[in-house]
């Protein structure tokens, strides 16, 4: 008879000891290497549109999304008490998505509005 998984509600072990942790941490990977390409794509954009404020910008959020993850990077694990401890980093994280997003609605009004001047 095969044995029964734990209860992953019980706090005794972990219920998943596999591989789940590493494609967390590799997909947060992912992102923070889609971000900095996104930045230093919006860099070269603004600079093509001679848009020093800009182009500063988009090179500063790409190096704070580099540094904190040189730093300590998520490893997608969970500690026995059950608390993520890479959520201050995710934050941070989704707080530069959101403030690249609106680098690249800002370069595209330029963009515009130098189109029609």
């Amino acid at each position: 008879m095969p044995r029964r998984r734990r209860d992953p509600r019980f706090p005794g072990e972990p219920w998943d000891p596999g591989l789940q942790p590493e494609r967390t941490a590799l997909s947060w990977q992912r992102t923070i290497l889609a971000m900095a390409v996104g930045a230093m794509v919006l860099s070269a954009t603004a600079v093509r549109l001679d848009q020093p404020v800009l182009t500063v910008l988009a090179a500063l959020v790409g190096v704070m999304v580099l540094v904190p993850a040189i730093f300590r990077s998520p490893d997608g694990g969970m500690p026995s008490h059950g608390r993520l401890r890479s959520w201050s980093f995710l934050v941070r994280l989704a707080g530069l998505v959101m403030a690249l997003a609106v680098l690249g609605v800002a370069v595209t009004v330029v963009s515009l509005i130098d189109m029609t001047a």
